[in-house]
């Protein structure tokens, strides 16, 4: 191995533990207005999926 190679592998190592470590960013919350013909289901159900799509 190349002397540089040998530094690389640490380095990447090290990079990816300080990623690893950081903490996620907030996400952005969003307010939602549905109107009845928009929704299918119990309105407490469990489970709430929202697909965002694009029919160009």
């Amino acid at each position: 191995m190349t002397t540089r190679r040998v530094y690389y592998i640490p380095l990447a190592l090290l990079l990816a533990a300080a990623a690893a470590l950081r903490p996620a960013p907030a996400g952005a919350q969003v307010q939602l207005t549905l109107t009845p013909y928009m929704v299918k289901g119990a309105a407490r159900a469990p489970v709430t999926i929202v697909e965002f799509a694009d029919y160009q």
